[in-house]
């Protein structure tokens, strides 16, 4: 009969097969090697570390056999990735972002930057990113696995979301989790409702809340037992509300307006009333407040536009958005100032990781790619001159993002919302071309 330490080895031979394999495939642009390198150094750790085991050691073997199924887990869900399931264009600007945000310090090198995989799968509620929540023995960096919707791979004004995303991956990054953490308890959790649990619990149940919330609590109630006292015990929990109001925080820093936009139309289409709470998410209408206050806050709503026209769209955008937030004061879980102060702590943060830190486009950049998609042609920043010859100028992807939103919002809509996103992914694919011929010009 064979030993536990016996499978194991098969295991990783196993495993070692199935990684072989993955070097048909196409992962981004860079292709598959630097995974199939880091997935190598960490199996080659856990063959040895098994051979190296005594067969009666059970709680290392245990321990051996969580952390190759782990491994497994990642090379089975990276294999499932092929750049021509998402939207590279956006993925490839997204990367540059979370490689900022996420490169950490290790003992081979200073400036760590994590590894990050795409795949596409399910619908709408399937925006995520698996980070990895320590490093594993054995290997280099981290990997971090993003995924998109299979259903909505072109539609690159939603993708703004992946702000969010990003956030949990830098939460679980060695290098800031002790600022973020400061900044939440100094400014965010210090008082009111979430500053603990029972703080918390005490304004879900009030008397104040939506009858939809005190529904649902007497149906948890009746069915489950769940109250005030065990809510953040038994339904839900409260770090996790907690970890998701930071990571929105973070992609209102990083994404700006397009942000916005992107959470709150596709909260409200899973939940139309926004009123909900979740076992993991607070409701979408207290998300949906506090990031339209922090737009608001950064300046994202006032900027300085003198170009009648453009100031048109812009306004009708901002006005559709405001349509979003609850009026109900139930749903204002934040004081103005701890949003405030919030945003601005996270800012100093992200300033010195560029291109993290969302900042406005200038207004001729916003004129510029507003009337492109006017006129059906992908934003960009390349136009012809007085002199009909081609002026170049890098355009940021979130800037063509917040305009494509613009362009959407704008009555009555002169493209469809599906035109308007795969004309927005072409511009952000041929603005590709652009940087590299304001870097090399002939």
């Amino acid at each position: 009969m064979k030993t536990a330490k016996d499978f194991l080895a098969q295991e990783c031979a196993n495993l070692g097969e199935v990684l072989a394999e993955t070097l048909r495939f196409k992962y981004g642009l860079e292709g598959s090697g630097e995974f199939f390198a880091e997935c190598s150094a960490r199996l080659t750790f856990l063959k040895d570390e098994i051979s190296k085991a005594a067969v009666s050691d059970h709680d290392h073997l245990q321990n051996l056999s969580a952390l190759l199924a782990q491994l497994t887990d990642l090379v089975t869900r990276i294999e499932r990735s092929s750049i021509g399931e998402y939207s590279w264009p956006f993925v490839e600007e997204l990367k540059r972002i979370a490689v900022a945000i996420c490169t950490e310090p290790t003992l081979t090198n200073p400036k760590t930057p994590p590894q990050i995989y795409v795949l596409a799968g399910g619908g709408l509620d399937a925006y995520a990113i698996h980070p990895e929540l320590n490093r594993p023995s054995g290997s280099y960096r981290r990997i971090h696995t993003i995924v998109f919707p299979r259903t909505l791979k072109h539609f690159v004004l939603l993708h703004a979301i992946l702000g969010h995303e990003v956030g949990h991956a830098m939460w679980r990054c060695s290098q800031h989790q002790s600022a973020l953490k400061n900044i939440l308890n100094q400014h965010l959790f210090r008082s009111g409702i979430f500053s603990d649990a029972n703080a918390t619990a005490a304004w879900l149940y009030s008397p104040d809340a939506p009858d939809r919330v005190k529904q649902m609590l007497g149906r948890l109630g009746q069915q489950f037992g769940v109250d005030q006292n065990n809510f953040f015990s038994s339904a839900a929990s409260w770090h996790a509300w907690t970890e998701e109001i930071l990571c929105d925080f973070i992609g209102l820093l990083t994404f700006g307006p397009s942000f916005v936009a992107a959470e709150c139309n596709l909260l409200y289409a899973m939940d139309p009333a926004g009123s909900i709470p979740g076992s993991q998410h607070p409701p979408v209408g207290c998300r949906a407040n506090y990031l339209l206050s922090g737009a608001e806050l950064r300046g994202y709503m006032s900027g300085n536009i003198t170009d009648v026209r453009t100031k048109s769209y812009v306004d009708t955008f901002w006005s559709h958005l405001k349509s979003k937030r609850q009026a109900n004061p139930w749903f204002d879980v934040f004081t103005q100032q701890q949003i405030k102060d919030t945003a601005d702590a996270l800012a100093d943060l992200l300033r010195p990781l560029p291109p993290a830190l969302y900042v406005d486009p200038p207004e001729s950049d916003l004129s510029l790619v507003l009337k492109q998609l006017e006129q059906i042609v992908p934003p960009v920043g390349s136009e012809l001159d007085a002199q009909r010859s081609v002026t170049c100028k890098h355009i940021d992807f979130r800037h063509v993002l917040f305009a494509g939103w613009v362009i959407a919002a704008s009555p009555p809509p002169k493209v469809s919302f599906a035109q308007v996103n795969r004309l927005c992914e072409h511009g952000i694919m041929q603005q590709r071309a652009v940087d590299l011929q304001i870097a090399h010009p002939a």
